[in-house]
Order: structure tokens, then C-alpha cells, then sequence
């Protein structure tokens, strides 16, 4: 009997072990981040925290750093981060909308036309109590927004009307693919990775992705010719951290990461701002910018709205808030959209 209470003994002080953040004998806190993609714009903001919460921490806690996506893609950061893979990542609800269908309103089209107003209105939503909840389920705390790039267009041929885009075979996703989808538009999956190829080939004749950051660096202003530079969405893009890992965190640590985390949510967006310079006119010089005119505007706008409620009402049919969390999240979106304007 008392080799069996020694081995249970044994088996969960290791079960703690695995789910606390890794200590030495000086009492430093070391947490495992992991990038799904290399060093770049999609984890500018994470970087920045990284470095400071190690600065403000004096050296207490430090991040051992994964890039390159050796743990996994994007769509698995969720799960990886839920099992203790790793401690803390960037993840997007567009790719794991069945994980974070109440979050994923952050990626309805046509919002505002103001990124940072959107950045700081999904930092508040996501913690409220109904979305943090899907953090919670996933064995995540939320922390902050990250990298909340701008979804635009590109093509071949000039798209000024929504004629023109059903004549268009279009890559897309999130928001993008669910106006398109209420339009009656065929919306095509291409994989990023695979997406360079298939628009030289014209396999797709027009592409709604990140701009102008990622669609400069990977040569899409050389492939296509127009350029719409209205941001169709925002990609939300939050970082979070292992929950078990972060309860396991002393409390004067926790101050720090919730200080620092307040104020990345301003500093991404800088961030990301500042690295879109080049790439803004890079992009400008390589493509012609075409617009909807007015009226095809006021079409499109007619179009977002049976986008919205289509979608609050396919989570109303899972037994989930929609309608709320829409309302709530455009309510929030109004008074950070006002704040900027002050």
C-alpha cells in the first residue's frame, strides 16, 4: 500500500511539472513561444512583448523563442498551445472557426475603416465573458490582439464592379469569403503556400489576402496588375498562453505580462504600420489602384449586412449567442471608433 501512494505521489507531481512554465534553482521562469512562420510582420507584436516583459521582469522570466513553424502550422497552434506543446503563440480564428466561432466575428467584412479602433475593440470583446470562454475551453488565457493585418484585393484584370467580381475566380477567406459567399460568388481555397503559382497561372484571376505587407514580400504586386487598398477585413490574429502554465506564474509576473499585454495592443499596430511603409509604395509603383464607384458601393454595403446576420444567425442554430456577440461587438467598435476620433 505505501509503494502504491508513493507511485500515485510520483505520478502527480510530475502531471504539475509538465504543466508549469520550466524553472531553475534561481527561480527563472522560462516560457516556450512558438511562430508558425518565420521572423516577420505576423509576430512583430509578440516580439516586442517578448522583450519587454523580460526587461521589465529583470531577467526573471525569459522566452525561449520557435520560429519557422517547426511545431506545427497556424491551424494547429490552438490545440498545441491547449496541450502544452508549447506555452504561448499567435493562432486566428478564421482558421479555427469551429474552435472560436464567437471570436471569428472579428473577421466580418467591412467593419470600419479604422485598424486601430478594430484592434482595440478585439482586445475588449475578447474579454468579455462569453468569448474568453472559448479561451478557457481551450485551456488558453487570452492575452492580446498581435499582428491585425489588413485584407485586401488584388487581380488581374480591374474589379469596379460586383459584376466584375462574379467574372473573377477569387482566393479568399474569413470575412472576404462570406460576403462572397451571400453575393453567390464561388469563393476558391487555395493555400497560401500554393497561391503564387495558381495566380501566375490564373488557376485564381484575383486574390483577397494580407496587404500590403505580405502581398509585397511574396511578389503578388509583380503577379497581378490592379490593386483595391480598402481593407476588406481585419485578420485577427490574438496571442494566448497555456492557462495551466499561466496559473502556475507568481502574481508579481502576472502584473507585468497584463501591463505589458495592455499596452502591445496599441504598439502592434504601430508596429505593423511602420513595416508597411516600404511595402505601401512598392506596392503603389507596381499595381494601378481601381475602386468601387458609390453606387456598387452602397451594394456591397447592402450585401455586409445580409453577411451579418447570416452569420449570427448560423451561430444562433449551434445554441450560440450571435445575434448578442455581433451586437456587442459592433457597440464596442462604435466607441473605440469615436475615441480615435477625439
Amino acid at each position: 500500500m505505501k509503494l502504491v501512494k508513493s507511485l500515485c505521489a510520483s505520478a502527480l507531481v510530475a502531471v504539475a511539472a509538465m504543466a508549469a512554465p520550466t524553472t531553475s534553482v534561481a527561480q527563472e521562469i522560462n516560457l516556450k513561444y512558438h511562430a508558425f512562420t518565420g521572423k516577420g510582420p505576423s509576430n512583430l507584436a509578440t516580439r516586442w512583448f517578448m522583450d519587454e516583459v523580460e526587461k521589465r521582469t529583470e531577467g526573471k522570466v525569459k522566452f525561449t523563442r520557435i520560429f519557422g513553424g517547426p511545431l506545427g502550422k497556424l491551424s494547429g497552434q490552438p490545440e498545441n498551445i491547449k496541450v502544452g506543446a508549447f506555452d504561448m503563440g499567435e493562432f486566428s480564428p478564421v482558421y479555427n472557426p469551429g474552435l472560436f466561432p464567437l471570436a471569428n466575428v472579428t473577421s466580418l467584412p467591412f467593419m470600419t475603416g479604422d485598424p486601430m479602433a478594430h484592434v482595440q475593440a478585439g482586445h475588449e470583446l475578447f474579454q468579455t465573458a462569453t468569448v474568453e470562454a472559448e479561451f478557457t475551453a481551450m485551456n488558453q488565457k487570452y492575452l492580446f490582439p498581435g499582428q491585425w493585418g489588413s485584407i485586401q484585393l488584388l487581380s488581374h484584370e480591374p474589379i469596379r464592379t460586383i459584376d466584375d467580381l462574379k467574372a473573377a475566380k477569387i482566393r479568399a477567406h474569413g470575412g472576404a469569403a462570406e460576403i462572397l459567399k451571400q453575393l453567390d460568388i464561388t469563393v476558391y481555397g487555395i493555400p497560401w503556400g500554393e497561391l503564387p503559382a495558381a495566380a501566375e497561372r490564373k488557376v485564381v484571376t484575383a486574390a483577397i489576402i494580407g496587404a500590403p505587407a505580405d502581398a509585397y514580400a511574396f511578389g503578388f504586386g509583380e503577379i497581378f496588375s490592379y490593386w483595391d487598398d480598402v481593407d476588406w477585413f481585419y485578420f485577427p490574429m490574438p496571442v494566448s498562453i497555456n492557462l495551466d502554465a499561466w496559473n502556475a506564474l507568481p502574481d508579481d509576473v502576472k502584473a507585468v505580462i497584463e501591463e505589458v499585454r495592455d499596452e502591445t495592443v496599441v504598439q502592434a499596430r504601430i508596429l505593423l504600420e511602420e513595416a508597411e511603409v516600404e511595402a505601401d509604395a512598392a506596392l503603389h509603383e507596381l499595381t494601378e489602384v481601381v475602386k468601387f464607384d458609390d453606387a456598387e458601393w452602397a451594394k456591397m454595403i447592402e450585401a455586409r449586412d445580409a453577411t451579418y446576420k447570416s452569420w449570427a444567425d448560423a451561430r444562433e442554430a449551434d445554441g450560440l449567442p450571435g445575434h448578442q456577440v455581433l451586437n456587442d461587438f459592433l457597440m464596442i467598435l462604435e466607441k473605440h471608433e469615436a475615441n480615435q476620433g477625439s
